[in-house]
């Protein structure tokens, strides 16, 4: 398997436009960021610098986030605003809409740097010659990234562990008439265990592994002694002939060079692939870099 890749390595990759979301400012461990029309002020541990805007900017937001201890914090209200709403996105002919809520962790259902990976997958999936492009996402969170998959074109196999969040990705297709995706509460580790047992194959591989994390049946994950296991599995299930594949990454215990160093000893990893940072750009020019990106196509 010959691994493409048309982009230069350890670089920013931002989201083109598309999704309706802004990072207005940031700084101060914290940041300013628009989606749809609900303003949100939540903490950014890694901007540690001084926000480019003033305090009558920052104060603007709805809903302010205070963190207590662990992950864990709660939502204040400064200015009316809704709980619940939604968010759209367009991408050449996609037009679609995503449910989003404030959590307890201080997330709303949506990480707005993945939509770089989405332009991506749709580009992949446009460029595969098959009677049926399958492609496998686990982890898969609230199912934005399977939707957009499957609206694309593809038959999607949507994994996660987390009924609550595999649930919510029901709805985003509900809310987007997309059926293409077959939902699977299960350890990914045991899901991919299974297709290869089934000899089964997806030319696309989307993953979004946590630092830590608890499969439907307990099982523990720790990522940095899981994560190659999990990835010399899916080398056993990826199309050798067509295929694309994507990894996001976002400890801090898994910095871009232990990881290339992981990918180096994986087995039947490809040599050359595409790395770099996953980022946003905030409207007052700082570059937010948030996560490891991996990523080849064959």
């Amino acid at each position: 398997m010959k691994a493409n890749t048309n982009q230069q390595a350890g670089r920013f990759i931002f989201p083109n436009q598309g999704l309706d979301y802004e990072l207005i400012d940031s700084g101060n461990r914290r940041k300013l960021e628009r989606f749809g029309k609900v303003l949100l002020n939540r903490p950014e541990s890694i901007a540690t610098w001084k926000p480019n805007l003033g305090k009558g900017t920052w104060e603007k937001a709805q809903w302010y986030f205070f963190e207590e201890k662990g992950k864990t914090g709660v939502w204040k209200q400064n200015h009316p605003a809704e709980k619940e709403w939604e968010v759209g996105y367009a991408l050449e002919d996609i037009s679609l809409k995503f449910y989003l809520e404030l959590t307890s962790f201080k997330h709303v259902g949506l990480f707005p740097e993945q939509a770089a990976n989405w332009f991506y997958i749709h580009k992949q999936i446009k460029r595969i010659q098959a009677e049926e492009v399958k492609v496998l996402n686990l982890f898969a969170y609230t199912g934005a990234a399977s939707i957009v998959t499957a609206k694309s074109g593809a038959k999607v196999t949507n994994v996660d562990s987390v009924k609550q969040v595999l649930n919510w990705g029901r709805k985003n297709a509900g809310i987007n008439q997309e059926e293409n995706i077959r939902w699977i509460l299960e350890d990914a580790r045991k899901f991919v265990e299974k297709a290869i047992r089934r000899d089964e194959k997806f030319h696309g591989i989307i993953l979004d592994p946590p630092i830590f994390g608890m499969g439907a049946k307990k099982e523990v994950w720790k990522l940095e002694q899981d994560l190659k296991p999990l990835l010399e599995s899916l080398m056993q299930v990826i199309d050798k002939n067509q295929n694309f594949f994507v990894l996001n990454t976002y400890s801090p215990k898994l910095p871009m060079p232990l990881l290339k160093n992981m990918l180096k000893e994986t087995r039947r990893f490809p040599k050359q692939f595409e790395s770099g940072t996953l980022g946003l750009v905030s409207s007052s020019k700082q570059q937010l870099g948030l996560g490891n990106l991996i990523r080849f196509y064959t």
